[in-house]
């Protein structure tokens, strides 16, 4: 029999399992049985304490008890509230803000942002051009909207940045199409923790600069910033972005900035897509779009994280306290990355390079096998297509000892 459909032509067929919260799932549904004392969740991107509750600011949450209702409750902007645009790219760009011309748009979460970079840069039926280890999402947005993938290798065999894989691809992707999106996600990268040095990034905007000397062609790159603000001291880690200087007009960086990780507010739903350039009338043209698509498909941005971000950028004293708690935060990652940096170390265990945040990947061909025999064990990863994703956020410190061996068992098996 025929199958039935009542969906359009694009939409039929939808389907997806979300790898990551069908292993929180898994997780939580063992916990519920056997206990939490029994149960390693590295499976989501948020962050727990060491007595495994989720971890918030006290400042922003008596922030938000504290503003009036209608302070709350009210449409915001299109645009974004006011004060907001320019709240988000002092805290963005800290003491390193580019001297480009720059815009801010609110968006729903990064995820909005990306959505509307792929949507309103690249052409139906081109490529956007991804890393090979990545967060699922991007693919998603991508074909949602009609839009091919392909990926340049992040990494060499030394397990340094593959800046000529990006180069051969960006190459042989200009060949084909003249629009080109290509996304980093940097610093703390989702999911390996691997961040591009100073250096790095001077090497790959030579490139690029010298790529859009070409006048018919439009690079436009993407930063997904999400995690920030746990890669390493704030101000260091912001250093780059004094490198998106003297741009060419045909060359646009945008920016995936998330509320959701920086204050610790994932289910606020808030962000912004900012942009840099050298040509004001390519800024100009950016929150043209960008309202547009603002108001065609979410018609606004959620008033309370606004407000709480113009509000922290407003008070000194407010951010510090909350800089010093996420500056806690950062540091109980790092040491529970530590253990297991050293202990994979020493029972042979491959991973690739990290340096800071949320997330730990182990190369494999194998993860979802070996992701269901740590399940046997209790031990709650998530499968990806070239590895397994840990997620040391939400991993107390007192489990972190031991798993490396685990997972290295359960790859031998």
């Amino acid at each position: 029999m025929q199958e039935f459909f009542m969906t359009a032509g694009a939409a039929q067929g939808k389907r997806f399992v979300d790898p990551v919260f069908s292993v929180l799932g898994a997780a939580r549904e063992a916990i519920a049985k056997y206990g939490k004392d029994q149960v390693v969740n590295a499976s989501i991107g948020t962050i727990y304490d060491d007595e495994e509750k989720l971890a918030y600011f006290p400042a922003v949450s008596e922030l938000i008890k504290s503003l009036p209702p209608e302070q709350v409750v009210d449409y915001a902007p299109i645009g974004g509230i006011a004060g907001f645009d320019q709240a988000v790219l002092d805290f963005a760009f800290g003491k390193s803000k580019p001297d480009s011309y720059l815009a801010a748009i609110a968006t729903p979460g990064g995820t909005g942002a990306i959505r509307n970079v792929f949507y309103n840069y690249a052409d139906a039926g081109t490529k956007i051009l991804l890393p090979d280890w990545l967060w699922g999402a991007y693919n998603l947005i991508a074909g949602e909207y009609g839009r091919l993938v392909d990926n340049y290798q992040l990494f060499t065999e030394k397990h340094t940045y593959n800046l000529p894989s990006v180069q051969a691809k960006v190459k042989e992707c200009l060949r084909e199409q003249d629009n080109l999106v290509v996304v980093f996600n940097t610093p703390a990268h989702n999911p390996t923790g691997f961040s591009l040095s100073k250096n790095e990034w001077e090497a790959t905007l030579s490139f690029f600069k010298e790529e859009a000397k070409d006048s018919s062609k439009r690079i436009i790159l993407l930063i997904d910033v999400a995690y920030m603000d746990y890669a390493g001291e704030p101000e260091e880690i912001r250093e780059f972005f004094s490198l998106l200087t003297q741009l060419p007009e045909n060359l646009l960086v945008t920016i995936a900035f998330s509320m959701s990780k920086s204050f610790l507010v994932y289910g606020l739903r808030c962000g912004a897509l900012i942009g840099v350039s050298s040509s004001q009338r390519v800024i100009d043209e950016f929150m043209a779009v960008n309202a547009y698509s603002t108001r065609s498909n979410w018609s606004n941005v959620t008033t309370l994280p606004q407000r709480i971000m113009v509000q922290v950028a407003g008070d000194a004293a407010l951010m510090e306290e909350i800089n010093q708690v996420r500056a806690s935060y950062r540091r109980l990652m790092a040491d529970r990355a530590s253990i297991f940096v050293r202990e994979a170390q020493q029972v042979n265990l491959e991973i690739c390079p990290y340096k800071a945040g949320f997330f730990i990947s182990i190369p494999m061909d194998n993860a979802k096998e070996v992701a269901n025999r740590l399940q046997q064990e209790r031990i709650f990863a998530v499968p990806l297509k070239k590895g397994l994703r840990l997620a040391v956020c939400s991993i107390p410190t007192g489990k972190m000892a031991g798993l490396a061996g685990s997972i290295k068992k359960a790859m031998e098996k």
